[in-house]
């Protein structure tokens, strides 16, 4: 079955290799939606390949989040393919060998898998990630610590805005464990930062489903409630109340940085709207900063903006 699913997919890209010859801009606009719009994991898989298939100008450090994302969704030969056109177009990493590597343990090619991590491993001998999927290659049995290890790592890097490496090592971690909620937690977590919000939701119902938790299903609640903003948001840009539900969305979640982005987006087309400037103003109490909050609504009084002074103590008194 496997088989046959690559042989009808080499043959699509083939075609799309012929045809699309002069249309990497288009497919890129394709990637770009694929990422940002409900779709199912296929069409998503089908997009990314025939861009990566066919683009001579992607970077590997821009190709290696859409090559995680096939191989999280489970489709590692399609993923293969797509790391081995671009290997032909010259666009190669040791990553991405490495990445090969991963592709070729999902489809039960062990020896081929070491082959390209003891290559990549040669190649950045210090990258950790690398000699992990090594580890496994060779039958280690520390899984526990170096799956601990990973997390943490991925963790780390999520802290210091290295989204798409943290990204990339939890698609590692899902592959040695394919029912660690943890991961496929702090993967929706990656999406809500990117704004890709039904991603979100699809990877904390799945790690709900593993593993029943009130923190999995208040994120979902939470990102069910970040859906309906948004789509408000782009039904009608310059009503407040899309801006106002997604904010509380994310402030919610702890996400207060988005959550003032979203409600500044707001506040560029009405600038004057008094829920949105009071949002704001929550937005900073609940994160901590009252005194920037004060200084905000201060700064709105004095430039003309009513604003009742029992409702700003009301502000002041929420609890984070």
């Amino acid at each position: 079955m496997v088989q046959n699913r690559g042989w009808i997919f080499a043959c699509c890209m083939s075609l799309i290799l012929l045809s699309c010859q002069n249309g990497e801009e288009r497919l890129k606009g394709d990637v770009d939606r694929a990422r940002q719009e409900e779709s199912d994991p296929y069409s998503k898989v089908y997009v990314y390949a025939a861009y990566l298939s066919t683009s001579t100008e992607v970077k590997a450090e821009e190709a290696i989040p859409l090559i995680n994302e096939m191989i999280s969704y489970g489709y590692p030969l399609e993923a293969r393919y797509s790391i081995n056109n671009l290997m032909n177009h010259g666009i190669s990493s040791w990553d991405l060998l490495a990445l090969r590597g991963l592709c070729y343990l999902n489809e039960s090619h062990p020896d081929l898998a070491r082959t390209d991590l003891e290559n990549a491993m040669k190649g950045d001998p210090g990258n950790r990630k690398i000699e992990m999927l090594l580890d496994q290659a060779e039958g280690g049995n520390n899984k526990d610590r170096i799956l601990k290890g990973m997390l943490d790592e991925a963790m780390t890097l999520i802290s210091e805005k290295e989204f798409d490496a943290a990204d990339s090592m939890l698609t590692v971690v899902l592959h040695m464990d394919p029912l660690s909620d943890q991961a496929l937690f702090t993967k929706a977590l990656i999406r809500i930062e990117s704004e890709a919000y039904d991603s979100a939701i699809y990877y904390l119902s799945f790690a709900n489903s593993i593993e029943k938790s009130e923190v999995y299903e208040r994120y979902i609640n939470r990102m069910n409630r970040a859906v309906e903003g948004s789509n408000l948001i782009l039904a009608d840009p310059d009503s407040f109340r899309g801006y106002l539900i997604l904010s509380e969305a994310l402030s919610g979640m702890g996400e207060f940085g988005q959550a003032h982005r979203v409600l500044d987006r707001g506040l560029a087309r009405q600038p004057d709207h008094l829920n949105l400037i009071l949002a704001k103003a929550l937005v900073w109490v609940q994160s901590g900063a009252r005194e920037t909050a004060r200084q905000y609504l201060r700064e709105q009084q004095e430039r003309g903006i009513p604003i009742d002074p029992e409702v700003i103590n009301q502000i002041m008194q929420n609890n984070p």
